[in-house]
């Protein structure tokens, strides 16, 4: 495969060789300005510049996104060819605001996100993806409302920062001195939820001015977003496997816990952003720029689940017998796909078949950058340029607190695609003084810091050569110095470190108010409802019993620091109709990870958990990495594209150093990082034809091929692990067997595939856009490749006048691998949605906007290996904005 590779860009640069013969032609590197406004403003423009790239790209403009009802760059990107979005991470579920982006069907982990060319660091506001430590961006931190213009790109060159295995989204904020002298805008409206049943405010304004001279400009925005979530739904957190189930002989799959969860949260994103540009002359051009952005992200996630790994391990002997409650069972395929056990087994022992879990957390994440640009025309065919800044973020649960009860009662379930049915026989009536007179509480909780900083600075010379073939000769490099950590802070009673005190308060004394009556209405979950703890009452309960008390934990911390430096060299090239370049990049990655271990000695934290000393690893490597680029105009409307690069993308951080987090109720868990971890590493081709047949039309077709020849995995093991769960479950000391999950380098993979691309106006105002990707990802053993989804399409129709304009897309994606939850691999299901735009102008200044988020009210489903093994399914509802736009 290696000469393979060796041959398609040698192929490449002989092809630009070729063109030598051809006379000269002038490359154009600006883009004329559109007269038209509104969407057909967005679309020609965002033409023009595709058409104008050296590279396979697409492009989103400032117009387009305003036009839309898009609330975050994500929400932009998710019609881009190419392009999938996710509302979530495999861990946290689905919800209804999209935050991770892929293009063409790789991870989100393998893209790559810069802000004006350089890295913005990123915070996450759940718990598990805190912990979790990816290198994707968090797009809900990046509201439409700062973006000029977004370049999705799908090839490689050597000037392009390494990272995106996938692609690169490049996010470009407006410029003052691109803008009127004086420009202002503003917008107001309300938000409603219809899960929530909530209105909410959305505001935002700009700000831009610039001297009559354009030498100078200054922009100055601001933001802010509240919004209601409720999420209902129903969650299998994991599966297990059992041999000789119950005597039978047979080694089966079943559930751990079948849960109906009711997930709300309160978003408040605020922030702003400001950039000066100062050109005294021709040659000199400076810019500052910075950009702050936070979202309070408080939330109450609870889920009554039945205990089914809990009945499966408290059972003694085969199905029957004196120590065994289970009184029926099916098993299909190897899936125990229902089981029933009694309220006690026929020796008196009491089944616990249900629990439930009231988890109040106060989160947050933020996002804040500075950055200085400059560039200098030092003479007619040297240019100089260069940027430096730095860039912070952090995802935070401030506080956490947890109170778990447990109920003796039988319990029967039956598996069913989406919605699992439970019952439990002998449980008295929810709400009942015998239901909330329940003394098997306990308490749990802790703190999480997850801090992400990083220092960079590159620069760049370009001369222009323009002798022959040979245009231009660029030469760079680029440092940056980033930090990422997760500090984790846990209750810490003395003894076992579990808060023994809860077992002497009932549930009544801490009950609160109960799900809606509505709960699970539209998912198959009516007459399901049950009392929620309070947690101002969970709160005085623990004040009472002795209080809370913290311990740093180190299990669930680590740090990772990484410096980088690269070089590269790269060549333009051009004849009569054509253009393209050739270069290399090489990159050097000094990791440096520190990890913490009970094996670990001399020990540098002793506490309630045990003593813990630090796993330090320094590890460097280096990355070569060339590319070239053909682009030919085959005829006067029609381009053609040709590319090959070796790209790369360094695995996350918590696969480089993450500790050991633990389900204990599912006995399932994530194993530490690997600091020797190679990064992913592959070929990319790419080869596209585009035909620009109109202003406003076009047709696109592209190849890709994407030849992984490391694929970072996971492999299963069983560990034996002692934590506060398992000494409250079995005694002081007391520890249990793990089924545990870790990563290594594996096999490697492909992700081959098509796009296309339609865009055409019909005439009065109508117009129609229309895309699909095809992407087949699998790795070299026939398995998934996390993200990718074999089907993708979007169709979206638009109307506009000097009155009205409007839209209404539908987007499609088939099921894909999420990533891997409790052990277990995850898989979105088919998902569709419907949303719609539209904007009444009453004159030149203020403007009426009305739009709508998943109209057709779309679930989001997901299952382990076939949709026949459910996972979860989630409700969030629609969205709908009203509200008022001013330019002026």
């Amino acid at each position: 495969m290696r000469s393979f590779h060796k041959m398609v860009l040698t192929a490449s640069a002989s092809a630009l060789a070729m063109m030598v013969a051809m006379p000269a032609f002038a490359q154009q590197d600006t883009v004329d300005e559109v007269v038209v406004t509104g969407i057909r403003a967005s679309l020609q423009k965002a033409m023009q510049q595709k058409r104008n790239s050296d590279l396979v790209s697409e492009v989103v403009t400032a117009e387009d996104i305003g036009k839309f009802p898009d609330k975050n760059v994500a929400d932009s990107l998710s019609r881009v060819s190419g392009v999938n979005v996710v509302t979530g991470s495999a861990a946290a579920g689905g919800f209804g605001e999209n935050e991770r982006v892929s293009v063409r069907g790789t991870d989100p982990n393998l893209n790559l996100t810069l802000l004006n060319g350089h890295n913005m660091a990123t915070g996450d506001w759940f718990v598990l993806d805190q912990t979790s430590g990816g290198r994707s961006f968090n797009y809900s931190m990046l509201p439409s409302e700062v973006v000029g213009r977004i370049d999705i790109i799908k090839s490689s060159a050597a000037n392009i920062p390494e990272g995106g295995v996938g692609g690169t989204v490049n996010v470009h904020t407006r410029m003052p001195l691109d803008l009127p002298s004086m420009t202002a805008n503003a917008s107001v409206q309300g938000l409603y939820a219809t899960r929530a049943e909530k209105w909410t405010p959305q505001v935002s304004g700009m700000v831009s001015w610039k001297n009559e001279a354009s030498t100078f400009g200054a922009l100055v925005g601001a933001f802010y977003q509240e919004r209601e979530f409720r999420r209902d739904g129903q969650e299998i957190l994991g599966y297990t496997e059992y041999q000789n189930f119950a005597g039978s002989g047979q080694t089966v799959l079943a559930p751990n816990l079948i849960g109906n969860a009711f997930f709300q949260q309160t978003r408040k994103r605020k922030g702003a952003n400001f950039v000066t540009q100062w050109e005294p002359n021709e040659k000199l051009e400076l810019s500052f720029s910075g950009l702050y952005t936070k979202m309070d992200a408080d939330n109450t996630n609870v889920n009554r689940m039945a205990w089914v790994s809990n009945l499966i391990t408290g059972s003694t002997g085969p199905a029957g017998s004196a120590g065994n409650a289970l009184t029926a069972y099916k098993i299909s395929n190897g899936i125990l796909t229902s089981a029933t056990w009694a309220a006690a087994a026929p020796n008196g022992t009491k089944s616990r078949g249900m629990v439930q879990d009231d988890i109040f957390r106060t989160a947050h994440s933020t996002s804040w950058d500075l950055n200085l640009d400059g560039q200098y025309q030092a003479t007619d065919n040297l240019k100089i340029s260069g940027n430096i800044g730095y860039t912070k973020g952090e995802g935070a649960t401030d506080d956490t607190e947890a109170w778990e009860t447990y109920w003796e009662t039988g319990m029967s379930y039956e598996l069913g695609a989406p919605v699992t049915s439970v019952s439990y026989p002998g449980l008295p009536a929810v709400g009942s003084a015998a239901y909330l007179n329940n003394f098997y509480s306990w308490s749990w909780g802790g703190k999480v810091e997850s801090p992400d900083e990083e220092f960079y600075a590159k620069g760049d010379v370009e001369y222009t050569v323009d002798n022959g073939v040979l245009k231009t000769l660029l030469f760079g490099g680029r440092y940056t110095d980033h930090t990422r950590e997760v500090n984790y802070t846990a209750y810490a009673w003395a003894g076992n470190g579990v808060y023994s005190g809860t077992s002497g308060v009932d549930l009544g004394s801490v009950v609160g108010k109960s799900t809606p009556s509505n709960y699970g209405e539209d998912i198959g979950l009516s007459g399901q409802g049950y009392v929620l703890a309070d947690r101002g009452k969970v709160l005085a309960a623990l004040a009472g019993n002795g209080g809370r008390q913290f311990a740093y934990y180190p299990p669930l911390s680590f740090a990772v620091q990484e410096k980088t430096q690269a070089v590269y060299a790269m060549a333009k090239l051009g004849g009569d109709r054509w253009r393209g370049n050739v270069g290399v990049r090489a990159v050097h990655t000094d990791q440096d990870t520190t990890q913490y271990s009970a094996s670990v000695t001399p020990a540098t934290v002793t506490n309630v958990f045990g003593s813990f000393g630090p796993r330090n690893v320094n590890r460097d490597y280096w990355d070569i990495l060339p590319s070239a680029t053909l682009v030919v105009n085959a005829d006067e409307d029609v381009v053609v594209r040709l590319s090959a690069a070796k790209v790369m993308s360094r695995p996350g951080y918590a696969q480089l150093a993450g500790a050991f987090s633990l389900n204990d109720t599912a006995v399932t868990g994530t194993a530490g990082g690997n600091p020797e971890l190679d990064p992913f590493r592959a070929w990319q081709y790419n080869a596209a034809a585009e035909w620009y047949y109109g202003p406003e039309a076009l047709l696109s077709v592209g190849v890709f091929l994407l030849d992984i020849e490391s694929y970072i995995t996971s492999r299963t093991y069983q560990e034996f692990h002692i934590t506060q769960q398992t000494q409250q479950r079995l005694g002081p000391g007391k520890g249990d067997t793990f089924t545990m999950t870790g990563p290594i380098n594996g096999d490697g993979g492909t992700n081959r595939g098509f796009e296309v691309t339609l865009q055409q106006p019909i005439g009065g105002g109508f117009g129609f856009i229309g895309n699909y990707t095809y992407s087949d990802a699998k790795t070299d053993l026939g398995k998934p490749i996390d993200g990718s989804s074999k089907h993708t399409y979007n169709l979206t129709g638009y109307f506009e006048n000097d009155l009205l304009s409007a839209r209404l897309a539908y987007s499609y994606r088939s099921k894909f691998k999420s990533g891997t939850d409790r052990g277990t691999d995850m898989f979105q299901d088919n998902f569709a949605t419907l949303d719609g735009s539209v904007s009444v102008n009453l004159n030149k200044t203020i403007a009426l906007t009305f739009d709508a988020q998943n109209l057709l009210n779309e679930k989001l489903k997901y299952f382990v290996g076939t949709p026949d093994v459910p996972r979860a399914i989630y409700d969030n509802g629609r969205t709908f904005y009203a509200g008022v736009r001013f330019k002026f």
